[in-house]
């Protein structure tokens, strides 16, 4: 069946015309052969020609970033977009990151990955749908993000930070607190499933993390917070040295490795290899945050060895020590 099959035929319409309706069907993602635009229209071959050929002429010399292409296998002529827009590969990567991050609702997330499909061809749509429609389907959402609507969050609280705004939050801590608080947001970023608001707060005196869908309710504060006051933060820098987005105390961790050195040093961006000690072990350096790195230390079972600081590897062997208490009989 023919893209135009059904429609009313206009019949002696003029070029500017033809032209004008032709480009907003490519435009729109259609794919188009010759003999339908013949069709519609009641003009010959070489008129429609040409008419492909004005829409060609006209993106060259107005919209260089796309192209009037021709498929041979099936007769149809297009519209790519060169560097603009995405292609299917960009797409499916943008969905496949998009499900695995788990990071909105479903009913946030289908229109998201609708809206992302709507840009491709009709063809494009076709190839990607049979990729994802199983991952779609079983996608399991977070028990704390079923209710939550995170996008138009994340935009105004986007907002906020480029205008240094001050403001006060109800926020539900991770025990389940009710906190009022009234904050600086200087930085949005994401980790592990969450949106997070990195903020100065001038009752601590320092930049304090809230997770963004654990703040209930906020309002434009009373008094703001001078911008001199407030703690500088580079999220380039810090998300650096995150895990698990637990900050702490900043720190330089030396360790015997005998798991995948690429996870790990992976895991901590600023990482290296200082030597190989054997064929199953290697002393790396990382430097990050003390808590969130204790987090993921632990979680490697045998695999580590804190070698320094002294300090650090006290702690690890204390919390090692409360651990094992916990299965004393």
């Amino acid at each position: 069946m023919t893209l135009l099959k059904g429609l009313i035929t206009i019949e002696k319409a003029n070029a500017a015309t033809r032209q004008l309706y032709l480009y907003q069907l490519l435009a729109s993602g259609a794919r188009l052969a010759k003999k339908d635009h013949q069709g519609k229209f009641k003009i010959d071959a070489r008129t429609a020609q040409r008419d492909f050929a004005s829409i060609r002429n006209f993106l060259s010399d107005y919209f260089n970033n796309y192209n009037l292409e021709y498929d041979a296998k099936d007769h149809k002529y297009y519209l790519s977009n060169g560097e603009l827009g995405l292609s299917k590969a960009q797409c499916l990567v943008v969905i496949k990151v998009l499900l695995a991050s788990r990071s909105l609702a479903r009913k946030e997330l289908e229109p998201l990955i609708k809206s992302l499909l709507a840009l491709l061809s009709d063809q494009d749509r076709r190839d990607i749908k049979p990729i994802i429609q199983s991952e779609l389907a079983n996608y399991v959402e977070l028990k704390n993000l079923k209710d939550k609507r995170l996008l138009e969050a994340i935009y105004t609280f986007s907002k906020l930070i480029l205008q240094r705004e001050t403001i006060t939050i109800d926020y539900t801590t991770q025990r389940h607190k009710y906190v009022t608080r009234t904050i600086a947001p200087v930085a949005l970023t994401f980790s592990d499933y969450y949106f997070y608001i990195v903020s100065y707060n001038p009752q601590f005196k320092k930049n304090i993390i809230y997770r963004l869908d654990r703040i209930i309710s906020w309002k434009y504060a009373d008094k703001k917070i001078p911008l001199e006051q407030r703690t500088h933060f580079n999220l380039g820098d810090e998300k650096k040295k995150f895990q698990l987005m637990y900050p702490g105390t900043p720190i330089t961790v030396q360790f015997k490795y005998t798991g995948i050195v690429e996870a790990a040093l992976d895991k901590f961006p600023i990482s290296k290899t200082i030597k190989k000690i054997d064929e199953q072990t290697f002393l790396l350096e990382v430097t990050t945050y003390d808590t969130g790195a204790l987090m993921w230390f632990l979680s490697q079972k045998d695999m580590v060895t804190i070698v320094s600081p002294p300090e650090f590897r006290d702690e690890m062997k204390a919390t090692i020590q409360r651990m094992l208490a916990n299965y004393e009989d």
